[in-house]
């Protein structure tokens, strides 16, 4: 939330791999902001779904690692369950990879304890991923 009221909330709302930003204000209209990126850039999207942790996976931390031109890189994101008053950013997880992207890694760690490891994602799309049953 913005300090004059304004609530912000990222999603991607056109399931095209890039965060657009919806603007709530108390005493006006949704103001939708239609991002663009530059044509080349990798991302990947991870869906997480709790069997032995809560269903929505609130609680879970994915760390990725991959490989572009500016060499390698590891990026940390935890699935929030409320990240802000009268908003709420999309719950699956959005990461840019840059330019000529290999996913190396991804491991997941699941709030039940469960560590999960992922090898060589695909990049540019949307996976749904479901936490290992015992």
């Amino acid at each position: 939330e913005l300090d004059d009221g304004r609530a912000v909330a990222l999603a991607d709302l056109e399931n095209r791999g890039v965060l657009d930003v919806l603007m709530a204000c108390q005493n006006g209209p949704l103001v939708y902001y239609r991002n663009t990126v530059k044509e080349g850039r990798g991302w990947v999207q991870l869906d997480l779904e709790g069997t032995r942790s809560n269903r929505s996976a609130i609680g879970a931390m994915v760390r990725l690692s991959w490989v572009n031109r500016e060499g390698a890189h590891e990026q940390a994101q935890a699935v929030e369950g409320g990240n802000g008053y009268a908003s709420q950013n999309m719950r699956r997880l959005h990461f840019g990879l840059g330019e000529d992207a290999k996913i190396t890694r991804a491991v997941i760690q699941w709030p039940s304890g469960l560590v999960q490891t992922l090898e060589s994602l695909d990049i540019n799309r949307r996976h749904q991923i479901q936490e290992p049953k015992p």
